[in-house]
């Protein structure tokens, strides 16, 4: 029961945690990676797009890496502007997205959100050289759908890091996913609260305890206080030569 609760809580902790890579994505079909697409000097790869059907508006999208666009579109992956300029609305953002195989003959699109807007970008290979963007517009309120036609768009059709730009992005924008020390540092949380509710579990409903008795290892956390302080006084005094005082492991 308890070994259930722990493999439940890990899978559902892990899920919320581990975000997409908005760069590479690979499954038993191969491996997507539009890296090499991204422009890294803060613009949009694929600027002011204007859908056929005509709305008021016009699309940007950079692929991977986030963008920014004037007047209020800073950090983004996809920025909806109005025709005349005056107006920019951030429809995605990279650290949201998230991608799906398209399944058996179906293509593989990566979606992105922001706030209740969500954009969805279906890809299309192609391996004639085209390279382009279809902004396809608001399909229904707050819904955005575009598609990239691209070599990159096929499976194992690139790989790579994203192209390099004379210019740097000055700081601008933020970085897509997590870095590595915060993804060791969140599992280690999340290590640790599984062992807690997985431990408290099994007291509970196998051994029927209550109260701190639920606690695992209670003993040995109640005293962890006493013995880091014990172990900081002793190497204090060892530094200062101090002479020895009784230590007793734990």
């Amino acid at each position: 029961m308890y070994w259930l609760t722990i493999a439940t809580s890990f899978a559902i902790l892990s899920s919320l945690i581990i975000a997409d890579d908005p760069c590479r994505y690979q499954t038993a079909k191969g491996v997507i990676d539009i890296s090499s697409l991204a422009r890294t000097d803060d613009k949009a790869k694929y600027p002011d797009k204007i859908p056929t059907t005509g709305s008021g508006y016009k699309y940007s999208y950079n692929p991977c890496k986030p963008f920014t666009e004037l007047p209020s579109c800073q950090g983004v992956a996809a920025c909806q502007v109005s025709t005349d300029g005056k107006y920019s609305f951030s429809i995605g953002k990279q650290e949201t997205a998230k991608w799906n195989s398209g399944g058996i003959g179906g293509s593989p699109t990566v979606t992105y959100t922001d706030g209740p807007k969500t954009l969805i970008v279906t890809l299309a290979c192609s391996k004639d050289g085209t390279d382009e963007l279809e902004a396809q517009g608001e399909s229904e309120t707050n819904n955005y759908k575009m598609r990239l036609t691209n070599k990159c768009a096929c499976w194992d059709g690139c790989g790579g890091g994203p192209q390099t730009t004379t210019k740097s992005s000055g700081g601008k924008g933020g970085k897509g996913g997590i870095t590595g020390g915060a993804v060791f540092i969140i599992l280690l949380v999340v290590l640790f609260v599984v062992y807690f509710i997985g431990f408290a579990a099994y007291y509970r409903f196998r051994l029927e305890r209550t109260g701190v008795e639920l606690i695992a290892h209670r003993t040995f956390w109640v005293g962890l206080p006493s013995y880091a302080k014990d172990g900081a006084v002793h190497i204090y005094r060892r530094v200062l030569n101090k002479g020895d005082t009784p230590y007793q492991s734990v």
